[in-house]
């Protein structure tokens, strides 16, 4: 079988039932039982959304236990730390 683009999907689908009902003798009264697959690159699709999730929520608690510090002015920051990560990201240049 082949697929020509999305436009066949359905078409495809309603094939594969068919083939389904014939194999296993259904009657064509009865109604075929119906099943759902995720396909593994949807697996991933929605592994990696659950993770984006959860570390969004993540940042955003760090972003706000930060802002609290910042407000009551207990937010110390190494700067020979924050110097070295910029450089590492490539921000900034060590020799100008």
């Amino acid at each position: 079988m082949r697929i020509d683009g999305f436009q066949n999907i359905p078409a495809v689908l309603q094939s594969i039932g068919t083939e389904q009902a014939a194999k296993t003798g259904a009657d064509k009264g009865a109604p075929a039982a119906s099943s759902v697959s995720l396909s593994s690159f949807a697996e991933v699709m929605q592994s990696l959304q659950r993770e984006s999730l959860q570390a969004s929520q993540l940042r955003g608690a760090r972003v706000e236990e930060l802002a609290k510090q910042a407000d009551s002015g207990k937010l110390s920051v190494n700067i020979e730390k924050l110097a070295q990560s910029l450089v590492e990201a490539n921000v900034i240049h060590p020799k100008g």
